[in-house]
């Protein structure tokens, strides 16, 4: 088994690399990638500290999954096999970024006339549960039942859903456009390429497009994308069936993953999903997995 969509505490798990390479030894896993949020931390880690490699006897492939956006949505694409030392990372000032967004949906939820506590909610890299806006002001709303009607009204609220929902959602009272600190897919594509990797659409179906399946078609068919995540603990059986027909559609390559956070996302295991519900064999990668670069 293997899993493909890996997070550190170099970004928003809460893993060091060293226990997460630990964890995929204690399961048995063949083939892991550490695909953290716009950053290759990881694996300067481990080229700085050899005997970390040592703790897992499977195969790492270099990995990142950047940021970036369709149709003002933001959006995630992985990449496969790139050389971490040339990959050019857009790194916008998120600190800031993360703080304005903050303030802006403190003030939607005074206009709906939510309850919460001002001085409880802000930005604290170093917290888990404040390291990002949509975790803060979801936490703090959550708090008071006062809110919960209000809440039904507007759609599901939790604080690991409220990023997808509401923030990055255009059609909820909380939505941010952030799309002006990132750059485009054609961008962020045609930046895992130059640094000789392939490039992966992340969990095609849990963006909050109106129409997924049109908008995941376009993709795989309008930009110069490798493949898809076809195997992800968030997807129906119907969603992996779908993703599995338009990569053969398109001739596109397939991976697949857990998402792992650790902490952050307790509900998911590395390798398994939730509940075990991903089982991701070597025989999903075999197109192209000889062609990408592992540590």
């Amino acid at each position: 088994m293997i899993d493909l969509h890996t997070h550190t505490n170099y970004s928003d798990g809460t893993d060091s690399v060293e226990q997460l390479l630990k964890n995929a030894q204690n399961k048995n896993l063949e083939m892991i990638s550490i695909t953290d949020h716009d950053t290759v931390g990881a694996y300067f880690e481990i080229e700085k500290n050899p005997e970390l490699r040592k703790l897992y006897d499977g195969k790492i492939i270099v990995g990142i999954e950047m940021k970036t956006f369709y149709k003002k949505v933001p959006i995630e694409i992985l990449g496969y096999g790139i050389d971490y030392k040339k990959i050019r990372i857009h790194q916008p000032d998120n600190e800031k970024i993360q703080k304005e967004s903050l303030e802006k949906m403190k003030d939607v939820a005074r206009s709906l006339g939510m309850k919460f506590d001002d001085a409880n909610v802000y930005i604290d890299r170093n917290d888990v549960t404040r390291q990002w806006s949509s975790f803060a002001i979801a936490n703090e709303l959550l708090r008071y039942e006062e809110n919960k009607e209000i809440m039904k009204k507007i759609g599901e609220f939790t604080p690991t859903s409220f990023y997808r929902v509401h923030q990055s959602n255009v059609d909820s009272p909380f939505y941010i456009d952030e799309t002006m600190y990132s750059i485009d897919i054609n961008e962020t594509i045609s930046r895992i390429h130059e640094a000789g990797g392939l490039a992966f659409l992340a969990h095609g179906y849990i963006y909050p497009f109106k129409n997924k399946d049109t908008v995941v078609d376009e993709i795989l068919s309008t930009t110069e994308i490798d493949g898809m995540e076809c195997i992800y603990t968030l997807f129906s059986d119907e969603e992996k069936k779908k993703a599995y027909e338009l990569c053969k559609k398109y001739n596109k390559y397939m991976s697949g993953g857990s998402d792992y956070h650790a902490k952050n996302k307790p509900d998911i295991e590395l390798g398994t999903g939730t509940n075990e519900n991903i089982k991701i064999e070597m025989n999903l990668v075999k197109d192209w997995i000889d062609t990408v670069r592992f540590i």
